[in-house]
């Protein structure tokens, strides 16, 4: 039963916190307030004494100086390192919640998303990140479904939807009825291998070696996933021999070229996706398509590249980066009544 008439640390305004931890950025959703940060998944070190210079967008900016280790310890979406992952979520923690933070030091609840195929181990480990930095109860929801709420999904508690949520790290792709994840795939492919993908190009095709930002950026600028955007790009880098600056144009058909094996094994994580769903659910997921959600959903011609592939319809979401956050506040506000004793969980064990 759900405590009534008296006042928790729980209920306190805009305590109830959502934490979308991506593997390339960490988005935080704090009840009342919306989407209230959205911060690169990083912490900088001192590499003599182990000391904590900064997190967030501040430790990228002291990233390649003397004396600083840079740290990402968010790996495929879940921690790699509990507690610089527990440090990380901490310092954000601290910075949305502000004076709440330190003049009550009441522990909010939170929701965090994970994989859908996360292990027992790496569900520890994301509990153990979340109350140690804080959180006084925790909601863990698959990606997909926090996806899917994110964006309205379903409309209907009997509505079939198929969510594709591709990020950084990883494409996690699921079959949902109402707050019901029927199956699921995750691979291990996102917008970091794309970016990867450019840097082999790059070196092997040029001899030139990029910084991950710079393949980012190319990417973003003439990148696209089927025939259509023709573009250049002036890009800077080292000379792989020498280690001198060096310059070099890269094309869009450079870049089609770079990411097609990657892109070949988002779509198949789509198709083994859509596999795990019964045969009795064919018609209603050849209407309802595929919605696309995920910082790298909208990459232009991955749409058209997915529906060519499955012959399905395919649909990018609106606000494909808030997507996630957004729906595991919403899961968050549903089990907010619950004792502590009784965190809810929505994940599902993938095949």
């Amino acid at each position: 039963m759900a405590h009534q008439g008296r006042a928790r640390l729980g209920d306190f305004p805009c305590r109830a916190t959502a934490v979308d931890l991506g593997s390339a950025t960490v988005r935080m959703h704090v009840n009342g307030r919306g989407v209230v940060a959205s911060e690169p998944s990083a912490i900088a070190r001192s590499a003599s004494n182990g000391r904590l210079l900064a997190a967030g967008t501040s430790a990228l900016d002291l990233a390649g100086e003397r004396g600083v280790k840079l740290i990402r310890p968010i790996r495929n979406g879940v921690p790699a390192e509990a507690a610089d992952t527990e440090t990380l979520l901490r310092s954000l923690m601290r910075s949305c919640h502000r004076w709440h933070y330190k003049a009550y030091m009441a522990k909010p609840r939170m929701a965090v998303t994970v994989p859908s195929g996360i292990t027992q181990v790496q569900l520890g480990a994301v509990r153990t990140a979340a109350y140690g930095a804080g959180a006084r109860g925790l909601t863990v929801v698959a990606t997909p479904l926090a996806a899917a709420a994110g964006v309205g999904l379903p409309r209907n508690p009997e509505d079939v939807v198929v969510v594709a949520d591709i990020g950084a790290q990883v494409t996690d792709v699921g079959v949902i009825i109402g707050t019901e994840l029927l199956g699921s795939r995750t691979a291990l492919v996102g917008g970091l291998t794309l970016d990867e993908a450019i840097m082999a190009q790059a070196r092997w095709e040029y001899g030139l070696v990029l910084a991950p930002s710079t393949a980012e950026s190319v990417k973003l600028r003439i990148g696209a996933a089927l025939p259509g955007r023709d573009g250049v790009a002036l890009v800077h880098g080292k000379d792989k021999y020498s280690e001198l600056p060096c310059t070099a144009v890269l094309t869009s058909a450079d870049v089609r070229e770079a990411i097609g094996p990657p892109l070949a094994a988002i779509v198949e994580a789509v198709r083994a996706g859509i596999a795990v769903a019964p045969p009795e659910l064919a018609a209603a997921i050849c209407a309802a398509g595929i919605t696309l959600t995920g910082g790298s959903a909208a990459l232009p011609g991955l749409d058209e590249l997915i529906a060519k592939e499955t012959g399905l319809p395919v649909r990018v979401a609106p606000n494909t980066l808030n997507a996630a956050v957004t729906g595991a506040a919403s899961f968050l506000q549903r089990c907010r009544d619950m004792d502590d004793e009784h965190t809810s969980l929505w994940a599902a064990a993938a095949g």
